[in-house]
């Protein structure tokens, strides 16, 4: 099995592991894979020691030992290399399932949860390297429209479908922004206060003074505050979604391209950044 394939098949149904990208996934299969050799291979040779110690404690396991050697000895040299394997195979079957179960099971229990470990202590090493003032979700292409998304399933697989590119360039899963909450501000076009969601807020409420009006709407900055799901960090298909679903009733034509967020400040320890929209 090559690396690609071990990593496919060993980080399905660990969830922990739907944050990193496919090649941070293979950086911590090859690290649980040296592990688990490492801890295979101690174990089978403390069964040997164990079983060589055995030997000495006990007559019987002596004996044992013994008629298997003898009797592998004289089928090779009776049958040839290849019968004689085959027919000491059946003596040699007991020492070998002592050995080789206690191993294997011991590879198929630990296994999940050294991926588990690995991909935990990854994932807090990357949060704690990443930079809170970097824009965030520039590589996405995506355009807004009035269409609300309940789950995150659908959503993604509408980004993946709006053009090609994201298919190589947009990871779900991958971090976003290591915050529990963010607050979010971007410009829009209303009618009035009416158009507001419920965690919505205008920054300056002057701007829909009645002077301000222009072809019957107003253009003002609205800033909502936004919970990570998790309680620790969102990741890019939550925080798109939602940022998605707060625009999706004040869709202007010509201002409905998504081209990233640009952080602004850190407000009380919850970053601010601003939705880049263009045409």
């Amino acid at each position: 099995m090559d690396i690609h394939a071990r990593t496919t098949k060993w980080s399905k149904g660990i969830s922990e592991m739907d944050v990193l990208s496919f090649a941070e996934k293979e950086i911590v299969c090859n690290k649980v894979a040296k592990q688990l050799f490492a801890i295979c291979v101690t174990m089978a040779t403390l069964i040997l020691i164990a079983i060589i110690a055995g030997m000495f404690e006990y007559p019987w396991l002596l004996d044992h030992m013994t008629n298997t050697a003898n009797t592998v000895s004289t089928a090779h040299s009776q049958a040839g290399r290849s019968g004689g394997t085959m027919t000491s195979l059946a003596y040699m079957i007991s020492v070998l399932a002592v050995m080789l179960i206690p191993t294997m099971g011991m590879f198929y229990i630990i296994k999940k949860p050294l991926l588990t470990i690995e991909t935990r202590k990854l994932v807090e090493k990357k949060l704690a390297a990443a930079p809170s003032t970097d824009d965030v979700l520039t590589s996405v292409y995506w355009a807004f429209s009035d269409q609300e998304y309940l789950d995150d399933d659908a959503f993604n697989k509408d980004i993946i479908d709006y053009i090609p590119d994201n298919k190589d360039n947009w990871n779900p899963n991958g971090i976003a922004i290591n915050n529990r909450k963010v607050c979010i501000v971007y410009e829009a076009f209303i009618t009035g206060s009416e158009q507001l969601r419920s965690n919505e807020h205008i920054v300056d409420v002057t701007d829909l003074d009645e002077e301000n009006r222009i072809d019957g709407v107003f253009q003002t900055d609205i800033k909502v505050e936004l919970s990570a799901e998790n309680r620790r960090y969102f990741t890019n298909v939550e925080l798109l979604r939602k940022i998605h679903n707060q625009i999706a009733n004040k869709i202007e034509e010509g201002q409905d391209c998504f081209e990233g967020l640009e952080y602004v400040e850190t407000v009380e320890k919850m970053p601010v950044y601003r939705v880049m929209i263009g045409d």
